[in-house]
């Protein structure tokens, strides 16, 4: 118990006095209630965001609605595991309203697919924009998709972390392993084809597949060992081991 506190002989009061004091005081508020001009304040939006503008048709809203839910469940994936995903976590990451995240979700098996695929189609489009930017020499093609590929810019490390979940899942959920494939084809494709052009110009005694499989596993290496511990290596000593290999398959171009 605290100190007694000091008697003030003015908040002497009867409790009659005082109840009715305290009837004329929330009478006069109501009455100053409805004689007051009312005034407009901001409704806080479900998703609301200072300094994000706010979509105005509803197939925006949608879009908008749907990315804020798959970040969140990117986040929650790389922070938990799939098990993480939960409606109390989507509204925890996302910003937005339970009943928001059912309307756009019903299925979390939806929610994920569409997690993989918007991860599959942001990487390969960073990937090939960066060898379209490297005009036409199949060195400097080959190079600059390693580069993207190891270089941590455009890879937060949440959606490397999430990308390898789903490469796990897909072991033993067939669900996933279409998307994976594609997003593997794709790329192994375009490494392929970049390899064959290279042994063509420089007359290589090499086969351009297995030149192509131990680029991939190289890069494919170095991600999961950034994944577990990000501190073991930087993004330009990978570049580096990248760029030694790359040298000892082709000499004279790398």
């Amino acid at each position: 118990m605290g100190p007694e506190e000091p008697f003030d002989p003015g908040n002497l009061m009867s409790t009659s006095t005082r109840a009715a004091g305290s009837r004329k005081t929330a009478k006069a508020t109501r009455a100053g209630r409805v004689a007051a001009r009312p005034v407009a304040r901001p409704v806080a939006q479900p998703g609301a965001q200072p300094g994000v503008a706010r979509p105005k048709s509803r197939a925006e809203a949608k879009a908008f609605y749907r990315a804020r839910m798959m970040e969140a469940a990117i986040e929650g994936i790389a922070r938990h595991g799939f098990s993480g995903v939960t409606v109390s976590r989507l509204v925890e990451y996302s910003g937005l309203s339970r009943g928001m995240v059912n309307l756009h979700f019903q299925r979390k098996q939806e929610l994920l697919l569409q997690v993989l695929k918007h991860l599959a189609d942001v990487y390969r489009a960073g990937w090939q924009a960066a060898v379209a930017r490297a005009g036409d020499d199949p060195a400097a093609r080959l190079a600059a998709l390693v580069e993207y590929d190891v270089m941590r810019d455009g890879h937060p490390s949440h959606t490397l972390t999430a990308w390898l979940a789903f490469r796990q899942e897909a072991i033993t959920n067939p669900v996933y392993r279409p998307l994976c494939d594609t997003r593997e084809a794709a790329f192994f494709g375009t490494v392929k084809s970049l390899c064959a052009a290279l042994i063509k110009q420089g007359r290589y005694k090499l086969d351009a597949e297995v030149a192509a499989l131990g680029i991939t596993y190289l890069l494919e290496g170095l991600w999961l060992d950034w994944a577990i511990d990000p501190t073991r290596y930087s993004a330009r000593t990978g570049r580096d081991v990248c760029r030694t290999h790359l040298a000892a398959l082709f000499p004279r171009r790398f």
